[in-house]
């Protein structure tokens, strides 16, 4: 009998082979996932945040999520166990323009169907949120800041501009050195014009002056005055003033008294300081300097920063 012919053998692979080779894809992409998942730093899920924030991602071709900067992470990154969790914990919305994935069906859930988190990721979460809330809250205050000075400033040059006015009108604007910042404006009186050296007693000569000085101030006498007495470096010790600290004192508390007789001042808003030779603005190497030093200064507060005071 004539043995039957066997069939020749099919051309390519088994189709068993097929299937195994797509097995062993799944299993090489799961493994994949879980050794990414497995490293959830704050530093990944910072860029991760970040890319979310500014929606700047987009789905790309075989389902991979391209993020800024030109990092990737695979079409997984809603794989990640708890991310959806972790974006809510941290106040960022799963629900992002451009990408209809539903993060919800994804991580860990408990039986009432709420999303777990390990505790290293809360503790990832809440340092990520206080992180966000540490950099809102400097550079909320920083902008506080800078519009608080701006106004000051703004208040201050305005005041500046009116006392000038008044100054002029009163002829008394050569005898007086102006400046302003975003906190008062101040007026320095030379010491030398207005006491004998030695002495705190003002002068006769200079009480008309003083008055136009009381005039002025009274029509700030809402906001928050400063009297302060100042000297050279030149020692002094006296049966009066055991030092240029006490001799300024002195001075300072007699404009004080001199003016609040000659203006309806308001006592509470005004203070009064003696520095001696502390703050000097001038040096004290030379007669020029000194007599530049021998000073009191009235620095009259705009009404910003006397509210704070």
């Amino acid at each position: 009998m004539a043995k039957r012919r066997e069939k020749p053998p099919e051309e390519g692979s088994p189709a068993w082979m097929a299937t195994f080779s797509d097995l062993m894809n799944l299993l090489l992409c799961f493994f994949v996932l879980l050794f990414a998942s497995s490293n959830m730093d704050e530093e990944k899920i910072r860029r991760i945040m970040a890319s979310f924030n500014q929606a700047s991602f987009s789905i790309i071709e075989s389902g991979s999520v391209s993020l800024i900067e030109g990092q990737i992470v695979s079409g997984g990154v809603t794989q990640l166990p708890g991310i959806e969790s972790i974006l809510e914990y941290i106040g960022v919305s799963s629900e992002v323009e451009g990408n209809n994935q539903d993060l919800s069906a994804t991580g860990s859930v408990n039986e009432n169907g709420e999303n777990d988190l390990s505790e290293t990721d809360k503790e990832t979460a809440e340092n990520l949120e206080s992180n966000n809330q540490t950099e809102e809250t400097e550079i909320s205050e920083q902008e506080l800041k800078e519009e608080f000075e701006e106004q000051g400033l703004k208040q201050s040059e305005e005041m500046y501009d009116e006392i000038s006015e008044m100054t002029e009108s009163y002829k008394i604007d050569d005898r007086i050195v102006m400046d302003y910042n975003s906190q008062y404006v101040s007026l320095d009186l030379n010491g030398a014009v207005l006491f004998d050296a030695g002495k705190a007693e003002i002068r006769d000569d200079v009480k008309v002056f003083m008055q136009k000085i009381a005039t002025i101030m009274s029509r700030y006498k809402e906001c928050v005055i400063e009297i302060e007495g100042h000297t050279d470096n030149v020692p002094i010790s006296t049966a009066n003033f055991e030092s240029n600290r006490y001799l300024s004192t002195a001075r300072a508390n007699e404009v004080y008294e001199y003016v609040m007789e000659q203006a309806n001042l308001i006592d509470s808003n005004i203070k009064i300081a003696g520095y001696g030779e502390s703050r000097p603005v001038a040096s004290n190497e030379t007669e020029e300097g000194r007599a530049k030093n021998r000073r009191v200064s009235i620095k009259i507060y705009n009404r910003l920063n006397s509210d704070i005071q």
